[in-house]
């Protein structure tokens, strides 16, 4: 089975390079989607060996992870895994989340950060917007996600 990870990607210059070398330690490609960064995001992705695709202007994560499941049906990837560009998703759980689908027990895993509460790393800005669309996600669509932002 052919593992790639995804990493969504807007002025994260700082934290790229970490995410990808860990990432590379799981999976068998990683693809960014710099989604319009004025920084140097795509060309430390390119260095690190990551494959680049460039959105001319940021068009938000949906339309970067949109770009990302073309690319995976167009390049038969068995299993996409999805990663924030700033760190808050640990590479190193990637074995984890994907498990389940290796053994036939899922078709989709969805990490969740918060079921142990909080983490301190997530700015309180964040955290209430977090809450209040996993609040959104869960009346609107009749699901019971405790992170609605956690793909």
């Amino acid at each position: 089975m052919t593992i790639a990870a995804a990493i969504p990607a807007f002025n994260e210059e700082i934290a790229i390079g970490s995410v990808i070398a860990r990432a590379k330690q799981h999976v068998d490609e990683v693809l960014v989607i710099d989604d319009g960064s004025a920084d140097s995001t795509a060309q430390i992705a390119e260095l690190m060996g990551a494959t680049v695709i460039c959105h001319e202007q940021n068009s938000g994560k949906g339309t970067a992870l949109r770009t990302a499941f073309r690319w995976a049906q167009l390049n038969k990837i068995d299993i996409l895994v999805t990663l924030d560009a700033d760190g808050q998703h640990c590479p190193d759980e990637i074995p984890q989340i994907v498990e389940p689908i290796l053994w036939q027990q899922a078709d989709i895993v969805n990490g969740a950060r918060f079921l142990k509460g909080h983490s301190v790393d997530v700015p309180k800005y964040r955290r209430v917007g977090q809450e209040v669309l996993t609040f959104a996600t869960n009346m609107t669509a009749d699901v019971k996600l405790t992170d609605s932002q956690f793909c």
